[in-house]
C-alpha cells in the first residue's frame, strides 16, 4: 500500500512537471520597456549610419527588428507618413489617420514624444483578437517608446502590451537605462 502510494505521488509530481514544461515552452518571452528602449536605440544609430537605405531593414517581417511579439517602425512626422513598417501595407500611411477607441491620435503623439532629448513613451488603445459579451471589440492598452534619429528626417519606435507602470514611469526609467 505504502510502495503503490510512493508510485502515485511520483506519477503526480512527473506529471505536473510535464505540464509546466509545456507550458512554459509555449509562452513567448516578454518584452521589457527596458529592452525596447535598447532595441530602439540600436535601431536608431543603424538607421543614421544607412540613411534613408536602411528604411529596408525595417520591413522585412524575417529581420531582426521583429521579436516576441513586437517590432521596429519608423516614422516621418515632418511628412506625417510611415517610413518603415514590417507590415508593408501600413507603409505610406498617413500618421494622423490612425485613431485609437477613445479618439486619440496616437501617431501624432508619438512624434510628439520624439522631440524630447531621449523621445518618450505614448499610451494607447489596440484591438484584440477576441470579443466582448456583446459581441463588440475588446481593447487593450498598448505604449510605445519613439525617438528622434539623429541627422535625418525619421523617429523610429516600438511598442509593448504593459498594463501597469504609467507613462510617467517609463518616460524616468529612459535615463537610466544605458
Amino acid at each position: 500500500m505504502m510502495k503503490t502510494k510512493k508510485i502515485v505521488s511520483l506519477f503526480s509530481v512527473v506529471l505536473a512537471l510535464m505540464f509546466f514544461c509545456v507550458a512554459v515552452a509555449e509562452e513567448k518571452p516578454a518584452v521589457t520597456p527596458e529592452e525596447i528602449i535598447i532595441k530602439v536605440r540600436e535601431a536608431a544609430k543603424l538607421l543614421e549610419e544607412k540613411g534613408e537605405a536602411g528604411l529596408a531593414d525595417f520591413n522585412k517581417p524575417e529581420s531582426p527588428w521583429v521579436w516576441s511579439g513586437t517590432y521596429i517602425f519608423v516614422f516621418n512626422c515632418e511628412k506625417g507618413i510611415i517610413a518603415a513598417h514590417p507590415n508593408n501595407k501600413l507603409i505610406g500611411i498617413e500618421l494622423a489617420s490612425r485613431t485609437d477607441p477613445k479618439g486619440n491620435r496616437y501617431n501624432l503623439d508619438l512624434c510628439e514624444a520624439s522631440k524630447k532629448s531621449e523621445g518618450g513613451w505614448v499610451e494607447y488603445w489596440r484591438p484584440t483578437d477576441t470579443l466582448d459579451e456583446k459581441g463588440e471589440a475588446k481593447y487593450r492598452r498598448k505604449i510605445s517608446y519613439i525617438i528622434s534619429v539623429l541627422g535625418i528626417p525619421y523617429e523610429i519606435g516600438a511598442g509593448i502590451y504593459e498594463p501597469t507602470l504609467t507613462v510617467e514611469e517609463l518616460n524616468k526609467m529612459i535615463d537610466e537605462v544605458k
